[in-house]
């Protein structure tokens, strides 16, 4: 199992399913138990629904690399080229 989250998705994840968890706590409802599903994906730091669709924020592995930016050049002549 590669590592397919990225640090800021990863608190993104912690922080929703703490809110959830909290939600479910206070309102007494699923919302607890639905919160450890992005708590348990972000301490794996593994998401399965990612790799059918081909999406990794983690900056290496398989697939796409969300939130990549090329850095773009000029060549001699003025065109700009990726880096």
């Amino acid at each position: 199992m590669q590592k397919n989250i990225g640090t800021v998705d990863r608190n993104v994840r912690f922080l929703l399913g703490a809110v959830m968890l909290v939600a479910g706590v206070v309102y007494q409802s699923w919302w607890g138990v639905l919160g450890l599903v992005p708590i348990a994906t972000a301490a794996l730091g593994f998401c399965l629904l990612y790799v059918p669709l081909g999406i990794n924020t983690d900056g290496q592995g398989y697939g796409t690399h969300v939130g990549y930016v090329a850095t773009v050049k000029p060549d001699k002549d003025g065109n700009d080229i990726s880096v």
